[in-house]
């Protein structure tokens, strides 16, 4: 099995920070062309000196997008890594908070996708698009985040059929925590917590062994997995314990 995928333009959004921007060192170390998108002037300055394609861009808007984007020649992968979190504390429920994590997690890919499948289509290529563990169970204070993640995981298993007819493989990322820049606000437990370095490789192999899911560490994402297949009841009273232990 190898992480290296051999002649091939990789474009990385949300390269500027977190997992994003340890793919795009990674995978520019490997000998890779790399397409870095985001928004960090001074990270993607220094993602060109590596050698990476810098493309400032806020992927908020379309029509900037598929500017920008379509005037790429070629692209083989398309790892869409943009993403934030905004927790919500109940009884308040902020709807321009959830909007925002809305649009910026599930809007952004959606521009993404929409740019850059001429592209894949092309190359009979791979889309890649980030979803969360949190997707499987519902917590507390996730209702934003959780359901932008679930949206990411439904349109990335439908677009696996609907893209198959063009040759277009599409992998969904499925990662526990990792420590990013965006996990550092979490003020709670995370178990089996992954550094940006395990999401990388994880992802990479994942993407090279042409993984339709990619799902990691699995000592996280199985048990999740298994709770969220439960009764109502069963996670429901789980989920209110944890929160009780958070507050």
């Amino acid at each position: 099995m190898s992480n290296v995928i051999p002649a091939q333009t990789i474009l990385i959004t949300g390269a500027t920070s977190g997992i994003g921007h340890q793919l795009a060192k990674d995978y520019l170390q490997a000998g890779q062309q790399v397409y870095a998108v985001g928004r960090d002037e001074e990270a993607l300055a220094q993602l060109q000196e590596l050698g990476a394609h810098s493309v400032s861009l806020d992927l908020i808007d379309r029509d900037e997008v598929i500017a920008e984007l379509s005037k790429i020649a070629k692209i083989d992968v398309a790892i869409c890594c943009a993403g934030m979190c905004e927790y919500l504390d109940m009884p308040n429920f902020d709807s321009d908070s959830f909007m925002k994590v809305m649009s910026v997690n599930l809007g952004t890919l959606s521009h993404t996708i929409e740019a850059v499948l001429p592209q894949l289509i092309a190359s009979k290529g791979r889309l890649v698009g980030v979803g969360s563990a949190s997707a499987f169970v519902p917590f507390p204070r996730a209702e934003a985040y959780g359901s932008s993640k679930a949206a990411i995981h439904y349109l990335m298993k439908t677009l696996q059929i609907s893209l198959k007819p063009q040759g277009v493989a599409v992998s969904l990322v499925i990662p526990g925590f990792v420590e990013t820049p965006m996990t550092e606000q979490n003020d709670f437990p995370m178990p089996f917590l992954q550094t940006q370095e395990q999401a990388s490789q994880a992802i990479r192999s994942g993407i090279a062994d042409g993984d339709e899911v990619i799902e990691f560490p699995k000592k996280l994402t199985l048990p999740l997995k298994t709770l969220g297949a439960l009764p109502d009841a069963i996670w429901q009273q789980v989920s209110r314990q944890l929160n009780k232990q958070k507050d």
